[in-house]
């Protein structure tokens, strides 16, 4: 019997074969898709939103109750349980959103991610630990100024800076910057002009920087660190899959395409 396996990528790529008759619902905004529902699959990539009102969102509830899944796949961990779905996205975007409809429903949640020790050795095979550590406090920077002020966000930037900080605790990375001050040197001297964290305002501000030459570095990171994810999640996925779970995937658009090649292969 031939496998039905429907794609949706921002606009309809294709169509491999004929749509199921169950393979009913059209997807009105420009997620990622690759289904099957006979092999009992939805792989989804986003553009992560903090907006009510995204198609995105009217999307994945509808493809959760197409699917019914048996295991819902998450980025980024786990996210904090909110009571409305509103207030699960305003929070914690979309995959809070998709966590909100998995327990509503009694299915259960995991992420897809690596655990961060195994991440921090894999990236620091080919980089140094102060230079690993300073691009995932960049990466925290959009998140601690988004929507407060400016001596809040420095307050917790500080604390991340710490022993007890992210870095420290979950990629056990205790190299320089410890404070504030310092994070900025190391930054203007990583990219040979001066900057400080507080630019980070956005995660776009964020991929911009990365984009340009003096940034090449920390964006040979990201690479690393996304291969790792990826390897991660295509691992997470296969195993579910070998174990007849109905799964639904949901990961940034940046990381549908390799979860989708291996998941065709």
């Amino acid at each position: 019997m031939i496998k039905i396996i429907t794609v949706v990528a921002f606009l309809v790529i294709g169509l491999y074969g004929n749509v199921q008759a169950s393979d009913r619902y059209k997807p009105q905004s420009n997620l990622s898709l690759l289904r099957s529902l006979e092999r009992g699959y939805m792989i989804i990539g986003t553009t992560h939103t903090n907006d009510v009102n995204d198609l995105q969102l009217v999307d994945i509830e509808r493809l959760f109750n197409e699917l019914n899944p048996t295991l819902v796949l998450l980025e980024g961990g786990y996210w904090p349980d909110k009571m409305t779905k509103a207030e699960a996205v305003k929070c914690c975007g979309e995959m809070a959103f998709l966590q909100f409809l998995a327990k509503q429903n009694d299915v259960k949640v995991t992420t897809w991610e690596g655990d961060s020790l195994s991440e921090a050795k894999f990236v620091l095979e080919q980089f140094d630990e102060e230079s690993l550590k300073v691009f995932y406090l960049l990466r925290q920077a959009p998140q601690l100024l988004n929507n407060t002020g400016l001596a809040e966000a420095t307050n917790k930037m500080t604390k991340l800076l710490g022993q007890s900080g992210f870095p420290a605790t979950e990629y056990q990375l205790h190299a320089k910057p410890h404070s504030i001050a310092e994070l900025d040197i190391m930054l203007s001297t990583m990219v040979g002009k001066p900057m400080s964290w507080v630019e980070f305002t956005s995660a776009t501000i964020f991929d911009q920087q990365l984009s340009t030459l003096e940034f090449s570095r920390f964006q040979a990171i990201k690479h690393r660190v996304n291969e790792f994810r990826d390897n991660s999640a295509i691992k997470k996925v296969k195993s579910a899959l070998n174990n007849n779970e109905r799964i639904m995937f949901v990961g940034g658009g940046l990381h549908f395409m390799p979860v989708m090649n291996a998941i065709m292969q």
